[in-house]
């Protein structure tokens, strides 16, 4: 039940509409001629009255296709980031085409069980499972009625995998090469692009969206205030709604001032021919004949660019460097305090680790033998 008080101090009703899953204007449902109510019982009393119809109205259930529908677009379930409603879309659109037509009570018991089961099968579609994790939590919530009791997609405990743990990304030599085919075979601006995304560790929207004044030369260090969300097509906060100030590395800096010089465009860093920002198709094209160069074709191209750039700066900080976790958290934009830089970005090297062990036991038997032989011997 939904009772306001309208600034003409009328109030207004709504009453829940178990067919389509959403709140609708009880006046109306009643076919009363005027949509709000002189008093706060009057109002109460069509609400009341509302619902008992509408129950029996019912007389179709409500199918996963209508809820779904229902869950993209009413804002009583909008997400704070529009980009993520697009999202919440595309990783939805294959169940709901395949099951849309069952009734959303279909999913619960062991119907519901059965098609979760044949949907993951074999390790398919584990992407799209929190999502739909969501929808049916949401589906479940008292705000959405108790359309359901029970998530079929709740308590699975599959494995997240290890996500790019084991993946090594590029060598230092192997970004040096990767950065000389870059000058040699593609726009300089993409060049510029592409070291300072190796050597700063900032996301490919960020880079696409930096702008000149961001960049502190003075003090060698990086604003990163916005990035270009290619699916709202839209300018936005970075990825974790914060801005935060990085570290201009001196790779990143040699590029930037080079390319400053070649370069028209008074606003963007990065700039096509009109002038305006890059975004991932106009630099694609680039990447790719890199990857050709590098023989990397094997590989996934977004997924093979994130190595070679994000991942290979967050592994050189804190493998090469042994930068704490924490610090390599905040060039990278993450909240997280370091975890993900351990569990999946920093992994750390073990041939790297074994050398720093090695090492440990050698200096430290350097420091105790002369002590423990003055203990052992009669010079006393």
């Amino acid at each position: 039940m939904s009772v306001s008080r309208l600034p003409s101090g009328r109030y207004r009703s709504q009453s829940y509409d178990p067919a389509s899953g959403k709140f609708v204007s009880s006046a109306k449902v009643l076919g009363l001629p005027e949509s709000s109510f002189a008093t706060e019982r009057q109002a109460r009393n069509a609400d009341a009255k509302a619902t008992e119809l509408l129950a029996e109205r019912k007389t179709q259930v409500l199918t996963l296709a209508a809820w779904a529908e229902t869950w993209t677009t009413d804002p009583l379930y909008e997400r704070p980031k529009a980009s993520t409603g697009i999202h919440n879309r595309e990783r939805i659109r294959a169940f709901v085409q395949t099951h849309g037509h069952l009734p959303l009570t279909a999913l619960e018991g062991e119907s519901g069980d059965k098609i979760v089961s044949q949907w993951i099968a074999g390790g398919r579609n584990l992407s799209t499972i929190p999502t739909l994790k969501a929808m049916f939590n949401d589906a479940a919530s008292a705000k959405a009625g108790r359309l359901i009791r029970v998530n079929p997609f709740a308590g699975l405990k599959l494995s997240k995998g290890k996500g790019r743990a084991d993946e090594d990304p590029p060598t230092e030599a192997e970004v040096a090469v990767m950065l000389e085919h870059a000058r040699a075979i593609t726009a300089p601006g993409f060049s510029a692009w592409l070291t300072v995304a190796a050597w700063t560790g900032m996301r490919p929207g960020e880079l696409d969206a930096l702008q000149w004044p961001a960049v502190d030369f003075s003090a060698g260090r990086i604003n990163v205030l916005e990035q270009w969300n290619v699916k709202e097509r839209a300018f936005g906060l970075p990825k974790n709604g914060k801005t935060r100030l990085i570290l201009l590395t001196p790779q990143a800096r040699e590029a930037l001032l080079r390319h400053r010089h070649e370069t028209d465009s008074a606003t963007y860093c990065f700039a096509n021919t009109r002038g305006s920002h890059w975004t991932p198709s106009a630099r694609s094209h680039h990447w790719d004949r890199v990857r050709v160069k590098m023989d990397w074709l094997a590989e996934d191209s977004r997924k093979a660019l994130y190595l070679a750039t994000r991942h290979f700066c967050g592994s050189y900080l804190y493998n090469v460097l042994e930068l704490p976790s924490e610090d390599v958290a905040i060039q990278l934009g993450h909240e997280d305090g370091g975890e993900l830089v351990r569990k999946l970005y920093g992994h750390r090297d073990r041939a790297r680790t074994l050398a720093r062990i090695e090492r440990a036991f050698a200096d430290r038997a350097r420091v105790v033998a002369p002590g423990l032989r003055m203990v052992k011997g009669d010079s006393a």
